[in-house]
């Protein structure tokens, strides 16, 4: 018989491919060296050209295969020219800590222990925020001293932080903060409660009314004083005034009779004088006595002071005039008002 046709051989799948990776030779002293000296050159070209970061890598690697104050210099001086303050500071103190030759790096000792003074009184950066956020008129002060905005400038040290807003009580928290360091700190603000409404006192009874005596009446006016009446006075005046002129008739009548006794001196004649004087006499006596009484009457006391002054200047003014007759004498008042 015909032989059976072989069965095609199966294709061989290829082996698997293993990728091993040999461990890196370590670097021989020289090659370190080498390589140092290729780092450094590099990381000097990019400071010069201002480019601080990559230089500062590329010193840190060159420290890292020969470690010398060279290099750590240049990374500290890096990280400065950055304003990493905290970065720099323990990269200064890593120079100083290498024990570097005093002649050789004599200026740059002075340098690194002047930066690391310096850089520790950097400020703080310190970012408040609150809840509720942006509550209205919203202040914070530290230490007392009022903040403008709320990331605030804080030298390093301790410090109390206060918080207040409209509507809410203040808040106060201590914060202590290391220098060029970044805080963040919150603040819950509660809200203010409103003022106790105070108590309004109970007022005691008021004491009784005292039983005070009516007040006293003032006495009832006096009535009033009815003025005197003048006429008394003037009808005094008036006979005082007949008086005067009964007296001056007389008197007359006595002068005539004298006249004609000198011329007939007889016995009638001289009884006519006497008869007539006498009357005169008597009639001005009587004419004295009114005109006295009369001006007492109008000048009493319920005259006013005008018309007392006037009787007084009356009285002045009143006087006696004498006369002679053959067997006696006589006198004459006379008034001048």
């Amino acid at each position: 018989g015909t032989p059976a046709a072989a069965a095609p051989a199966k294709a061989a799948e290829p082996a698997a491919t293993v990728t091993t990776t040999k461990p890196k030779k370590p670097l021989t002293e020289k090659q370190k060296k080498d390589e140092a000296k290729k780092l450094y050159k590099e990381a000097e070209t990019r400071f010069d050209k201002g480019e601080y970061a990559v230089a500062a890598d590329l010193y840190r690697q060159a420290d890292e295969h020969v470690p010398g104050a060279a290099p750590k210099y240049k990374l500290a001086l890096s990280l400065d020219k950055q304003g990493l303050a905290a970065e720099a500071v323990a990269a200064w103190q890593s120079f100083l800590d290498s024990k570097p030759d005093a002649e050789k790096f004599k200026d740059k000792i002075t340098e690194a222990q002047g930066r690391i003074e310096a850089l520790k009184k950097t400020p703080a950066k310190v970012r408040v925020a609150t809840t509720p956020e942006t509550p209205q008129g919203l202040k914070i002060a530290i230490d007392g001293v009022a903040q403008t905005g709320t990331e605030l400038s804080v030298p390093p040290g301790k410090h109390t932080l206060t918080v207040s807003a409209e509507g809410f009580a203040d808040a106060s928290q201590e914060i202590e903060v290391s220098f060029a360091e970044t805080r963040d700190v919150s603040v819950t603000l509660t809200p203010q409660a409103p003022p106790p409404v105070a108590a309004t006192p109970v007022q005691p009874p008021a004491p009784p009314p005292a039983t005070t005596p009516p007040p006293a009446q003032p006495p009832p006016p006096a009535a009033p004083v009815e003025p005197r009446s003048p006429v008394p006075a003037y009808v005094t005046l008036g006979l005082a005034g007949a008086g005067v002129v009964v007296g001056t008739i007389f008197g007359v009548q006595a002068l005539s009779a004298k006249s004609d006794f000198d011329k007939d001196p007889t016995t009638k004649t001289a009884d006519r004088v006497d008869r007539n004087a006498l009357i005169a006499d008597m009639s001005f006596a009587v004419a004295l006595t009114f005109g006295v009484t009369g001006a007492v009457l109008l000048l009493s006391d319920d005259t006013s002071a005008e018309t007392k002054t006037a009787a007084s200047s009356m009285k002045k003014k009143a006087f006696v005039a004498p006369f002679v007759s053959p067997t006696g004498g006589g006198a004459a008042a006379r008034f001048t008002f």
